[in-house]
């Protein structure tokens, strides 16, 4: 059976009325700054103690706890004087990829079979290393992984 006008008129504004309410509220939530489409940035205030752990692949690994002031995951792994570490920034997804790794006169590099990935709390990271804040008492490992 067809809809005369006034059953159209009803039904549109069924639809229309609550699909307006939700874009007045969208529009809210990015004015009030709550819906952004930026990350939330982490501010990390003082000192941050975590332990920093090395997996080479081959048996032999490297641990170390160290405390540093605001600082990322990136920060922790480059502040290890044990290591000798060889780093590109790639400005595409603005961060750090780890080309290699010296420890004890061996190189652990990134290649077309192996590379470098770090892992927070064991939790494998989706972001770059230099992106991350780490938290008291959190633990990265970077892993000398085969493809």
């Amino acid at each position: 059976m067809p809809l005369n006008s006034s059953q159209k008129t009803v039904f549109s504004l069924k639809i229309l009325v609550p699909m307006i309410f939700v874009i007045i509220l969208f529009i809210a939530g990015i004015s009030a700054g709550v819906i952004t489409f930026k990350p939330a940035e982490k501010s990390i205030k003082g000192e941050v103690t975590a332990t920093v752990e090395l997996d080479f692949g081959d048996g032999s690994s490297f641990s170390k706890t160290i405390t540093l002031v605001n600082a990322t995951v990136y920060d922790f792994i480059n502040n290890l004087k044990e290591v000798e570490l060889k780093s590109t920034y790639w400005e595409q997804f603005d961060s750090y990829i780890i080309d290699s790794i010296e420890y004890q006169g061996k190189k652990y590099e990134s290649d077309t079979s192996h590379y470098w990935s770090f892992y927070v709390n064991g939790q494998m990271a989706m972001e770059g290393a230099n992106k991350i804040y780490v938290n008291n008492n959190d633990l990265i490992e970077w892993k000398y992984e085969s493809f």
